[in-house]
């Protein structure tokens, strides 16, 4: 129930890291002391506007976490072993027992069903609602060309296509496949971007997406294994502060240089 933490800035991360450089390779694998988050100097700090900047690129954080909640409900893993070192995690960390792995027998494991993964009948209904949908044109490009209905997967999406899927596409998608709880909070994350790039800003209602996606955060917490929390996840609670100072995301977004 602690209040927030107060945000660090520049020349906050460059007081703590002192004179630390990067160190390329091999030499990069140092151990880090206690309590150190951090293993060298990002190379960004070389920028001379870096540590007064007060902002971080919403475009990518949306397109990584749109990606990110894709490859975890149709279950696609970068290797093989990963979806089960997401599940001893949980063991190791004493919580879900639901999802504990079960041993069967000598180099035998089964991974009980999540309520976040699809079946693969819903993988199905899933990748077919996204193939035979239809866009408006110049509103984004033919995302039914992307999708791969014999492997249940997508191949080819810019970060604008992730921009339509997060905001209008994956709502519709989802809404008949996975249970109500996990389809809700996925539905307000959808929302909470739609809002915050939104072309008019009211800041008593941005103010409120603070705790809007606090609350997100807190309930994907209780559905979605501590795998599926990276980064950009996390990056997500500071995006709507930032919209209330620089004002209207699209006008500092990258899609249009990256097109």
């Amino acid at each position: 129930m602690r209040g927030a933490p107060t945000p660090l800035t520049g020349s906050n991360i460059l007081d703590i890291l002192g004179d630390r450089k990067n160190s390329f390779g091999n030499a990069q694998k140092k151990k880090r002391k206690k309590g150190d988050p951090w293993s060298k100097l990002s190379i960004f700090f070389n920028l001379p506007y870096w540590k007064t900047n007060l902002l971080i690129d919403v475009m990518h954080i949306q397109k990584n976490i749109c990606e990110n909640i894709i490859r975890t409900i149709l279950n696609i893993e970068r290797k093989p072993e990963e979806h089960l070192k997401a599940r001893l995690n949980l063991v190791e960390m004493g919580i879900r027992k639901d999802l504990h792995p079960i041993n069967i027998g000598p180099n035998k494991v089964v991974l009980p069903h999540a309520r976040f993964s699809l079946s693969l009948k819903e993988k199905g209904i899933f990748c077919c609602v996204l193939k035979e949908v239809k866009v408006p044109e110049s509103y984004g490009s033919n995302v039914s060309r992307c999708v791969n209905l014999e492997r249940h997967n997508f191949l080819g999406l810019k970060s604008h296509d992730f921009h339509i899927l997060m905001q209008d596409l994956l709502k519709v998608a989802i809404r008949k496949v996975l249970p109500k709880e996990v389809a809700r909070v996925l539905m307000e994350l959808s929302s909470f971007f739609k809002m915050l790039c939104s072309k008019v800003i009211i800041v008593e209602d941005f103010e409120s997406l603070d705790v809007k996606i606090a609350l997100i955060l807190c309930e994907l917490e209780r559905i979605f294994p501590p795998s599926f929390f990276v980064i950009m996840v996390h990056l997500s609670i500071h995006l709507a502060y930032e919209a209330r100072i620089a004002r209207p995301v699209h006008y500092r977004w990258m899609y249009p240089i990256e097109r």
